[in-house]
């Protein structure tokens, strides 16, 4: 009996740690958003809509964030991602090749900034409503990026 229980108390760990890595994710609950990238911008305000809370952003010019950017598009692999941001990417081999560019293409240099009620907005140490930018600003953005939308964490003007 003592052998099967040696076999199996290892076996059990093995699984427990399997799961638990598994679903780590959804024990992080203090995320804006269940998926994509945590990342920091700035970007020149070019639409603001206060009912729906959304600002439509134009990124910086750098080659850096271009490139950041059209990653992002393209990337759809299956993710697992630990606690502590660790991520594990799967390839994944599909027949589909890309769509050619056209009038659908999302902007890469434009994406929609989405403002929640766990949003900061602040300017320096002072905080600061949505109602107090305008169009034409440049804002620093903190956040989680996925798709063509940054779900703002933080937010302020830049100086």
């Amino acid at each position: 009996m003592s052998r099967f229980t040696d076999r199996l108390v290892p076996s059990l760990l093995l699984i427990l740690f399997l799961l638990a890595t598994v679903f780590a994710k959804a024990a992080d609950r203090q995320r804006l958003a269940p998926y994509g990238t945590f990342i920091a911008t700035t970007g020149r305000i070019m639409m603001i809509d206060l009912k729906n809370k959304t600002l439509r952003v134009r990124a910086s010019d750098d080659q850096f964030t271009q490139n950041f950017l059209l990653a992002k598009q393209s990337d759809t692999s299956p993710v697992i991602t630990f606690p502590g941001g660790a991520t594990i990417r799967f390839p994944q081999r599909t027949g589909r090749r890309p769509s050619p560019a056209g009038s659908t293409t999302p902007n890469l240099n434009q994406y929609t900034v989405v403002i929640t009620s766990k949003t900061v907005i602040q300017d320096g140490a002072e905080p600061m409503r949505l109602e107090d930018f305008t169009i034409g600003e440049t804002i620093s953005i903190h956040g989680w990026y996925a798709g063509n939308t940054l779900t703002a964490s933080r937010m302020a003007k830049w100086s």
